[in-house]
Formats: structure tokens, sequence, C-alpha cells
């Protein structure tokens, strides 16, 4: 349950992301795992987790400030 619109809308905008950003920023942001537990869940280094967190975030504000 979001306290706001505004919250669930962007957890919306999240879900359209393209996986592999999703599941990171999903990971990072709702489930609150660390850049280091997510590269050790998916198998992958934490400069590519961090990378693809950054990328999600710039794809997100893009959208966000498109409206």
């Amino acid at each position: 349950v979001f306290d706001s619109g505004e919250n669930e809308r962007l957890f919306e905008e999240v879900m359209k992301l393209p996986e592999k950003y999703r599941i990171i920023i999903h990971l990072f942001y709702y489930e609150d795992y660390t850049t280091a537990q997510i590269a050790q869940v998916l198998g992958m280094s934490e400069a590519a987790v961090k990378m693809r967190l950054s990328r999600g975030r710039h794809m997100l504000r893009d959208i966000l400030e498109e409206d």
C-alpha cells in the first residue's frame, strides 16, 4: 500500500523499466538490499550493479520530467 498517488505512480514507472534496470532498482529501493548484496544475488560485479542503478535512475528521471 502506498501513502500517496505519487509513490504509486513512481512504482508503476519502475515496473515499466527494462528488466535489467527494474530488478536492481526494486531490490535497492523497495527491498533495501545493498549494492554488494544485489551483486552477489545476481552474480555480477558491484560496479555493474551501480552502473545499472545509475542508468535506471536516469531513465526514471527522464520519464518523470516529461510529465
